[in-house]
């Protein structure tokens, strides 16, 4: 974006008002993807020896503890996890309870960034070719025998449209995630629960799927949909 923006800004003649906007809405943007990342790895989600009482207490071979029933093991943090959903590459950290808010919004900003920058990818792809130039370069791209038929050397500009194509990749893979993962959040269920369907039959009503909301987001919601750092406290069903 760094590169594409300017650019764009110069072909379309952006007024300074709109690119004063884009600039805010990206740096929005960048705010609540690295926040909510940062918190999400640095929260801690392991359930702690001499923990409070939990209902429905099972005992861990591994952690030579009791945990809650809605707590799993995991292996590669060697640790029991409290409403553990699943353990997450990208963060190196298991999503449990206390961090899953983080995680969701993570995801929330990653797919609508995804699509904001391939929006403007577009624009700056289309800047580089004549009227139907880029028809052309498509073409090649996704058959590559087309070579044979057009004897062009690849150049900067089918870069740029295999960039474009990677892009949309990605808002796809994004929006994926995304959409799993808000599913669960107003199932009230876990990656976990999802794969082992141990979850019982669920009522499509607006007051069960806001409680689950809420059990991820906290009472403050509002808050912690726009800024990681903002307080918003679990209620108590959240164990649940």
């Amino acid at each position: 974006m760094v590169v594409v923006r300017p650019i764009i800004v110069t072909t379309y003649e952006f007024s300074t008002t709109k690119h004063a906007f884009h600039i805010i809405l990206s740096m929005f943007f960048f705010i609540n993807i690295v926040g909510n990342m940062i918190l999400g790895i640095f929260t801690d989600t392991t359930i702690k020896m001499g923990s409070r009482p939990y209902k429905c207490e099972e005992f861990c071979e591994s952690c030579q503890m009791y945990r809650p029933a809605k707590a799993w093991h995991c292996r590669k943090c060697n640790a029991c996890i409290l409403k553990r959903d699943h353990h997450c590459f990208f963060f190196s950290r298991c999503i449990g309870l206390r961090n899953q808010r983080y995680y969701v919004a993570y995801l929330t900003y990653i797919f609508i960034s995804m699509v904001y920058s391939t929006y403007f990818n577009f624009y700056y792809v289309v800047s580089k070719y004549d009227e139907y130039e880029i028809y052309v370069s498509v073409c090649r791209i996704v058959n590559p025998f087309l070579r044979y038929l057009i004897p062009e050397p690849m150049g900067m500009k089918d870069l740029y449209v295999f960039f474009l194509f990677l892009n949309i990749g990605l808002v796809i893979w994004s929006g994926g995630l995304f959409v799993f993962h808000a599913r669960n959040v107003l199932k009230g269920e876990t990656s976990h629960e999802y794969k082992e369907n141990t979850r019982s039959t669920f009522k499509n009503n607006w007051s069960a799927m806001k409680r689950n909301f809420i059990n991820v987001f906290g009472e403050k919601w509002y808050f912690a949909l726009v800024w990681p750092l903002a307080h918003s406290p679990l209620p108590e069903t959240a164990e649940d």
